[in-house]
């Protein structure tokens, strides 16, 4: 005999909570939006870049035109000068490996290091100032 009743179970209700078909249609908008832009800025990044290196590939071809002009007037100078030799030698700044080629005031060059001559020291202590006890030796009369 039980005086109480044990209720009978009841399912759950299942109810699906979530973003609404307006929210769903809004992220899509947002996400839409999103792809636009970012499209569109790649698109300007990419064709800044492009710019840039056009830019510098025709500052490369101009000043490759101007080291061929260069070297074809340092080709012609050196033939017509009548230094002999290649024109990089007989160039205005050539440089030059002879040996003993004579020293000029503008000639770079290095000597052995020598030690300073340094002057003696003058403090000299006499001996017999000096008390022989222990200790004594550290403090040379301060």
């Amino acid at each position: 005999m039980c005086m109480f009743k044990a209720p009978t179970p009841v399912p759950p209700v299942i109810q699906y909570v979530g973003p609404t078909d307006e929210q769903i249609a809004q992220q899509n908008a947002a996400l839409e939006t999103f792809k636009d832009t970012l499209t569109t800025n790649n698109q300007t990044f990419q064709d800044n870049l492009q710019a840039s290196i056009d830019a510098a590939n025709a500052q490369s071809a101009t000043l490759l035109e101007q080291i061929t002009e260069m070297q074809e007037q340092t080709a012609a100078a050196g033939g017509a000068g009548g230094g002999g030799g290649d024109a990089y030698s007989s160039a205005p700044y050539a440089l030059t490996t002879e040996e003993g080629a004579g020293n000029t005031d503008l000639a770079q060059t290095t000597e052995a290091i020598t030690k300073k001559k340094k002057p003696k020291g003058s403090l000299k202590i006499a001996q017999g100032s000096i008390t022989q006890a222990a200790g004594a030796g550290v403090n040379y009369g301060v």
